[in-house]
């Protein structure tokens, strides 16, 4: 059996201390929150239990039941929601740890060409500041549209080079 050398990968530097800060800071957040979901699911499930004979007592009244109908909503609206935003942390720092996006889902993502925002997030970005204003910080489109459209050169003034020479 011959065994084959693998190609020489590009190694990542070490994380930073404040790599390794936000990965700590949004593992608890993503932790606190699934909790959080959990607790909400289950005060969802307890209060549909306590309700469920008060409505079948006062069935004739519809005000027990937009009471239980309410609990349930909200419930099962802050249990949703906190678990989307501890799955999209998580996300979040799976692509910032491993440098790669997650593994896509058949039939849940978008398709190639949707793109999230492409023609407000292009307009202001690739022209006009270029790169001295475009800051350590910035959002992950505007590089991307300015991958995608190369940015128009600024119109040199040919009026201005002469007025220097006679002036000088």
């Amino acid at each position: 059996m011959v065994f084959f050398k693998k190609k020489k990968e590009e190694r990542r530097p070490r994380p930073t201390m404040k790599d390794v800060i936000t990965a700590f800071l949004a593992t608890q957040s993503a932790i606190f929150l699934l909790l959080l979901a959990g607790l909400s699911l289950a005060g969802t499930a307890v209060a549909f239990i306590a309700t469920t004979p008060l409505f079948l007592i006062f069935s004739p009244v519809l005000v027990p039941a937009g009471i239980t109908t309410a609990l349930v909503v909200t419930g099962l609206a802050a249990s949703g929601g906190s678990g989307m935003t501890a799955i999209t942390i998580l996300m979040w720092l799976y692509k910032q740890l491993t440098g790669k996006e997650p593994p896509k889902i058949p039939g849940l993502t978008p398709p190639a060409g949707g793109g999230s925002g492409g023609g407000s997030a292009s307009g202001g970005g690739a022209s006009g500041g270029g790169g001295a204003s475009g800051g350590g910080s910035g959002g992950g489109g505007a590089p991307a549209a300015a991958a995608s459209k190369p940015a128009a050169k600024p119109a040199a003034k040919p009026a201005a080079k002469p007025a220097a020479k006679k002036a000088g």
